[in-house]
């Protein structure tokens, strides 16, 4: 089950309507809609506003949980050897458990050969480049990243990635949500 399947059945378990879902999100009902029909996962911040208005951990939509730390003041993921989404120009993995009660949100990002759509979100966003090379569109400049390098941006502004090789491109990226700007 892909994570928009896993979305409607999150919004069914509320006994939320489309409409209803649109109006705690601010998306249309046809733009709900179609996400749910799709087999491509909507930008990070689209599935985080539809999961926060559903009051459901974004992370249920990944994987199932990880280990089980004594202390809730730790937790740790160990590796799932989940794979990329095979019908997406780009696929999201969390880097925690649960984002509930977190103010960053990691999660490691790859983009495959391809262009994602072009998003915005209410927060800061931090990403490093942990293999291959991506073009980062951002207040209408494009910026060439390879492995190692990284940024630090003010979210709000429409960003976009390109990827033009053949191999996949691994970005960690963390985003927070407390506006310091």
């Amino acid at each position: 089950m892909n994570i928009n399947e896993k979305m409607k059945e999150m919004r069914l378990a509320k006994g939320y309507t489309l409409e209803m879902l649109a109006g705690a999100t601010g998306f249309t009902k046809g733009y709900l809609s179609k996400i749910e029909r799709s087999n491509v996962p909507p930008p990070f911040a689209t599935v985080q506003k539809i999961t926060e208005a559903l009051q459901f951990d974004m992370v249920d939509l990944f994987k199932n949980k990880s280990e089980t730390a004594d202390s809730k003041n730790i937790d740790i993921v160990k590796h799932t050897g989940k794979e990329e989404d095979p019908d997406s120009v780009y696929s999201f993995i969390p880097l925690v458990n649960s984002y509930r009660n977190k103010q960053m949100l990691p999660f490691l990002f790859t983009v495959k050969k391809g262009e994602t759509q072009q998003t915005t979100h209410d927060s800061e966003e931090f990403v490093y480049v942990t293999q291959g090379s991506v073009e980062l569109n951002y207040e209408g400049r494009t910026y060439m990243l390879e492995r190692g390098d990284a940024f630090y941006l003010d979210a709000r502004i429409t960003h976009y990635f390109v990827n033009r090789q053949e191999t996949s491109t691994l970005l960690i990226a963390v985003h927070f949500n407390y506006r310091r700007f």
